[in-house]
């Protein structure tokens, strides 16, 4: 999900910077990728936060390869300095891999328009469906790391059963997609 602003890289420096002073922003935003959670012409309400410290299931600014990105965060490879988060939009498979330093903030509240002019409303963004999922998948994964065979290294073949677990795992993803509710 694009925001509304320029695709420049000064850009992002630029919201930094703003949310270093302020601690708040409000962003408008354009795109489909996180419906219905988010929708074209809202605005968020977004605070700084360090990637580290997002937790699963959060909704986050990042820079994306040109241009910031409001998304989802469904995953978190490696610790420390490796840390990699995974985002995903809502109504979006793709997943994107960014390293924690491209995070610049989460979303904390949504925007929604009235019907009229100065009917607006603003909704602080709770928990759903989506993010109590992913929390328990990752939790459960931490917790059976120590069985679960080794990660699919990038470049070699995924197995049948590790395709069948992924394909699981995206349908869930779809199913409860489906109760995101509609903040209208």
């Amino acid at each position: 999900m694009r925001l509304n602003l320029s695709d420049e890289p000064v850009t992002a420096e630029l919201l930094a910077e703003s949310l270093g002073r302020s601690e708040s922003a409000l962003i408008g935003v354009h795109g489909t990728s996180m419906h219905p959670t988010l929708q074209m012409g809202w605005r968020v309400y977004v605070r700084p936060v360090k990637g580290a410290d997002l937790k699963i299931g959060e909704i986050a600014v990042f820079r994306g390869d040109r241009y910031l990105t409001i998304h989802r965060l469904v995953w978190k490879e490696g610790s420390g300095d490796a840390l990699r988060l995974v985002f995903r939009g809502d109504y979006n498979r793709q997943r994107e891999r960014v390293d924690a330093s491209a995070v610049i903030a989460k979303v904390v509240a949504v925007e929604i328009p009235g019907r009229r002019k100065g009917t607006e409303r603003v909704v602080s963004l709770e928990t759903d469906v989506l993010a109590r999922f992913y929390r328990i998948a990752f939790g459960a994964y931490r917790l059976l790391r120590p069985i679960l065979p080794p990660p699919h290294a990038p470049g070699s073949p995924i197995s049948p059963s590790g395709r069948a677990l992924r394909a699981a795992f995206a349908g869930v993803e779809r199913f409860l997609a489906l109760f995101l509710c509609e903040r209208r």
